[in-house]
């Protein structure tokens, strides 16, 4: 057992986290995710084509919102391609987030490596602070001791209860201006965190999500059968341990996360499922069409499918907790 000190601090970490915000909660047993990564809103916003995307992908959020009706939103990186854009890419954020606002949708950014503001002002906490004036941004600042902007977890609670009944962590791979990893610093954080919640919620299924996988992920890929693609190499990341670290917490059932615009994969083992989005944006490479990754937490069971632009479902896959 942690010290009891430890579950105090939590409490106090998480009341300040929603005091101006009401707890996630489960709604008849389930808690739906819809996962946009790789927007890359604002790419080339001088050329004819530049609007002309931005407004594809409009549609297709407005799309999965209206087919899925998540409970939530999670921007997994890339939403900006922020350091091509000439002005405040705070602009471009309002218009990014414009469809949850219209759908009255909940979400949390977790930030990739085009994620910058432009080169002549601003920063990755700037575009933090900015997101976290809305309302319905359940974004977190994490730490200021850890490498990244978006290392931070998010309880889901149940429908009628002060308890949690789900987790979903976030970490900071880096990239743009910054380096891109996932330091031992940012580990430790996780399997802390993860520990800390254990002992004060119990074994509550989780997710986990970051913008850059590790090349693991390939090599999983390439032994086990998976569905979805994986087009794209994953090159190496700075990030020592993370798939171990992974692998070895037992209730995070699913990984999730974005970067390679044509791979959307979904990779069973040990119970659980390591993923990547499905290329949301028309900004950005890619000759696969766009969509979502959806994922419901239940309380037996976690259930991943894709969401096409055109409405369309592929790859569903249900996991049931051990």
């Amino acid at each position: 057992m942690l010290p009891d000190l430890l579950s105090a601090c939590l409490g106090l970490i998480l009341l300040c986290w929603f005091v101006s915000a009401e707890p996630l909660r489960f709604k008849d047993g389930k808690f739906r995710i819809a996962q946009f990564t790789d927007l890359h809103y604002g790419e080339d916003e001088f050329t004819p084509w530049g609007p002309i995307q931005d407004k594809n992908s409009d549609h297709v959020m407005h799309s999965v919102l209206t087919a899925e009706t998540p409970d939530f939103v999670l921007f997994t990186g890339d939403t900006l391609t922020g350091n091509n854009i000439d002005s405040n890419a705070t602009s471009y954020w309002k218009y990014v987030l414009s469809p949850c606002l219209q759908h009255n949708t909940p979400w949390a950014h977790v930030f990739g490596n085009h994620d910058d503001l432009s080169q002549e002002k601003g920063d990755r906490v700037t575009l933090m602070k900015y997101d976290q004036t809305f309302n319905l941004s359940y974004s977190v600042m994490g730490p200021k001791s850890l490498f990244g902007v978006s290392n931070y977890f998010l309880p889901i609670y149940g429908e009628h209860s002060d308890k949690a009944e789900a987790v979903i962590y976030a970490l900071d791979s880096g990239g743009g201006n910054v380096d891109e990893q996932v330091t031992q610093e940012q580990i430790n954080w996780l399997v802390t965190s993860y520990h800390i919640n254990l002992n004060v919620y119990g074994p509550v299924p989780s997710i986990l999500t970051f913008h850059i996988p590790p090349p693991e992920f390939e090599e999983l890929f390439n032994k086990v059968e998976c569905t979805g693609y994986l087009n794209n190499t994953i090159l190496p990341l700075a990030s020592k341990g993370l798939y171990e670290t992974i692998l070895s917490l037992p209730n995070v059932h699913l990984v999730t996360t974005g970067h390679y615009h044509e791979n959307d994969y979904c990779c069973p083992t040990k119970n659980k499922l390591l993923c990547q989005g499905r290329h949301s944006g028309y900004g950005g490479y890619s000759t696969i069409a766009r969509g979502s990754r959806i994922i419901q937490l239940e309380k037996d069971k976690l259930q991943t499918w894709i969401r096409m632009e055109n409405k369309d479902v592929l790859d569903h896959l249900v996991l049931k907790y051990d």
